[in-house]
């Protein structure tokens, strides 16, 4: 689904533009980029044009749009005091009006997505760990089978491993089933490696939009840079030689073998 916003206003932003392209990790980056995700998931009040799939948004259209998105916070927000977490998905199916003959297969099936095994529904909310926690927000999220997803700072706190088992789960989710990612963090080297568009916020306005490589390396946005493009920049500073632009490091090494003397 593309998403395109133009000449918004409310409480946090001032007349902004910009596009999420179908089907690619938009990355956002910025001071108030968490409130730009609620912003596009229809939380806060705006007012402005808005388009979805170049349908515009209306009052008597609204609920299409918003279930076509969910919103996976930067921490877990029990929203109906359940702490057993097979009575919790139940209680989300019901609460999201989701449509399905098996609720007990949907639940397993959204559990398989992100690698949960499904005994952790005899268990409590409050004996998860902080990655497992992480996983159930992502399982409970692929609940409604949600066009956009729109994550708030989803690698912050989390070890390499599941760091990594999360970005499998967002490629796959684009690749395979051609879901429109958004990413919100204020980690550029997360933004550069995992993104492919970004929107850059400054001054409660969009300060610039593009392909996230292309962002990164212009010096006009004076945004801070992720290591690996300042790495790449200072090779072609001291050494003059022009280094492609790698989002790997492991890459970015073989490049250097072979290029730099």
């Amino acid at each position: 689904m593309e998403i395109k916003f133009s000449h918004v206003n409310s409480k946090y932003f001032s007349d902004i533009s910009f596009v999420i392209p179908k089907g690619e990790v938009t990355g956002i980056y910025g001071k108030n980029g968490d409130k730009l995700l609620r912003l596009i998931s229809l939380d806060d009040d705006s007012r402005g044009i808005i388009y979805f799939n170049k349908i515009r948004k209306l009052r008597r259209n609204y609920y299409l749009f918003r279930n076509d998105m969910e919103l996976v916070e930067k921490r877990f927000v029990n929203l109906f005091d359940i702490d057993n977490i097979y009575e919790y998905f139940r209680e989300y199916v019901r609460y999201k009006k989701v449509e399905v003959d098996d609720i007990d297969k949907k639940i397993k099936d959204s559990l398989r997505i992100v690698g949960l095994k499904v005994d952790i529904l005899d268990r409590r909310i409050s004996t998860l760990t902080g990655s497992e926690v992480k996983l159930l927000q992502f399982a409970l999220a692929f609940i409604t089978n949600p066009k956009v997803i729109l994550l708030d700072e989803p690698f912050r706190g989390l070890d390499l491993n599941v760091r990594k088992k999360l970005i499998r789960i967002i490629t796959r989710l684009k690749d395979k089933f051609s879901k429109t990612i958004v990413i919100y963090s204020n980690n550029p080297n997360y933004l550069y490696q995992y993104t492919d568009y970004l929107i850059v916020l400054s001054n409660n306005t969009v300060l610039g939009e593009g392909n996230t490589s292309d962002i990164f390396f212009d010096s006009k946005y004076n945004i801070k840079r992720p290591d690996i493009v300042d790495f790449i920049l200072l090779v072609k500073d001291k050494k003059n030689v022009k280094l492609p632009r790698r989002k790997s490091v492991m890459d970015l090494i073989k490049d250097i073998y072979w290029n730099v003397k």
